[in-house]
């Protein structure tokens, strides 16, 4: 009579059904742990903004001058400009505490500089001049760039000058102008208005017309 062997001792070889079952579950539980560890990331971080808020808060209760006293904050110094087809604008430093915002309208020439008073939060100073003699333009329907400069100009109480210059060129015929701004600090300082012209300082053209004779 043959020997059977015990069917509970026989090892078990598992199937694709065992192994895909197996294979899910470990997946699926994998995902769990990672789907945990997110919502505990994103309670401890609301935890941990809520509590920035509420210490910034705290911190301006404490001294609201701290937040609105935004006047000792250091000052950043930058120019622009930019142009379109019927304005161009650009800005300057004029003094220590202020800006120039030069404005250029294309169709009528007229070249404005504003300047605002930091003490009075308006613009209480402007110089203006018409670009069209200097340039030789009619001052109609131009095209021009503009830039802003500095020049360290002697000046005094009688003759108060600006930091800033602005340049002006007329694309089209390639002639260009400097302007100065007689800018009075003083005045400022005193919230005194201020209302003046431009001063025409220089002018040219990136197109001259070369005199053979003077060159031999």
């Amino acid at each position: 009579m043959k020997d059977f062997a015990d069917p509970a001792q026989l090892p078990v070889v598992p199937t694709e059904s065992t192994r895909c079952c197996g294979n899910r579950g470990w997946m699926v539980g994998l995902v769990g742990v990672t789907v945990a560890a997110v919502g505990v990331a994103i309670y401890f971080a609301g935890v941990a903004s809520e509590a920035r808020r509420s210490a910034e808060t705290a911190a301006v209760d404490a001294n609201p001058s701290a937040m609105a006293n935004w006047q000792n904050l250091p000052i950043a110094n930058a120019t622009a400009a930019v142009s379109s087809e019927t304005f161009s604008l650009a800005t300057g430093a004029v003094s220590d505490q202020a800006d120039g915002l030069f404005v250029l309208d294309h169709n009528s020439g007229l070249l404005q500089c504003s300047v605002m008073y930091p003490r009075v939060n308006r613009f209480a100073a402007t110089f203006t001049v018409n670009i069209s003699d200097a340039l030789g333009t009619d001052g109609k329907g131009g095209t021009y760039i503009m830039a802003t400069g500095q020049a360290d100009f002697p000046r005094s109480s009688s003759n108060p000058v600006g930091r800033s210059v602005i340049y002006v060129l007329d694309t089209a015929t390639g002639n260009y102008a400097c302007y100065g701004v007689p800018f009075n600090a003083q005045a400022m300082n005193a919230n005194r208005p201020q209302q003046g012209l431009l001063v025409l300082i220089g002018q040219g053209t990136a197109n001259p017309v070369i005199d053979r004779d003077n060159l031999r």
